[in-house]
C-alpha cells in the first residue's frame, strides 16, 4: 500500500511517497542534502543510477576497421553517483579487419562523457589487466580518461618511457576497472 507524505502543516508539500518502505519523490528533479541542516548545493545528492554499457572498441587512427566484440563479453557494468561512475567488466575481441599502425591508441567507449571540471579534474587514470595485447617491452598498460570525451584510450608508461605501443590481437582480453567524473 502506498503513502503520500501530505503537507506539513507549514504549507510545503514534501512531495514524497511511501511504497513497500521504499521513498519515493512524486516529482523529477529532487535530492537529498546529506551531512548538513540547511540546503547547500554541494551536498545535494540528487542522482543514482546503475546498469549496463554496451561497450565498444575502436582504433583511434581508423587503421582497424570492424572491431567484433565477444557477445558474452561486450558490457561493463556501472554505477553513478552523483557525479562520480564506477565503470568495471571484462570485453573479448572475437575479431577485427585491418592492422594496429604505431599511431593508433585502442579506445573503449563510457557510458557517460567525463566531465569538464576546473583544474582538469574529470581527466583520471584507471586500472586494466588484459591478455593477449602487445605491449612494448617493459611498459604497463592502465587506461586514461580525457575530459569532454565518452572513451577510455589504452596507452602504457614506463620508468624513465616516452611512451609505447599497445596493440590488442583477435582473442584479446581487457579487465577494467575505472571511476571518473562526469559535469
Amino acid at each position: 500500500m502506498a503513502a503520500t507524505i501530505p503537507t506539513n502543516g507549514m504549507g510545503l508539500d514534501a512531495g514524497l511517497d511511501i511504497a513497500g518502505g521504499n521513498l519515493t519523490f512524486t516529482t523529477a528533479d529532487k535530492g537529498v542534502h546529506l551531512g548538513v541542516t540547511s540546503a547547500t548545493a554541494a551536498n545535494l545528492m540528487d542522482d543514482y543510477e546503475e546498469g549496463l554499457h554496451a561497450a565498444s572498441i575502436t582504433d583511434s587512427a581508423g587503421d582497424v576497421t570492424s572491431i567484433t566484440l565477444n557477445s558474452s563479453f561486450n558490457q561493463l557494468s556501472y554505477t553513478k553517483i552523483g557525479r562520480q561512475v564506477y565503470v568495471g567488466g571484462t570485453l573479448v575481441i572475437s575479431s577485427y579487419s585491418g592492422t594496429w599502425q604505431s599511431d593508433g591508441q585502442c579506445r573503449i567507449s563510457l557510458p557517460f562523457t567525463v566531465g569538464d571540471l576546473q583544474d582538469r579534474g574529470g581527466g583520471v587514470t584507471g586500472s586494466v589487466g588484459t591478455y593477449s595485447v602487445d605491449f612494448t617491452s617493459g611498459h604497463a598498460p592502465y587506461l586514461v580518461c580525457s575530459e569532454g570525451n565518452s572513451f577510455a584510450t589504452l596507452q602504457v608508461s614506463a620508468d624513465n618511457g616516452t611512451g609505447g605501443l599497445c596493440h590488442p590481437s583477435n582473442s584479446a582480453q581487457f579487465y577494467i576497472g575505472l571511476t571518473y567524473m562526469v559535469a
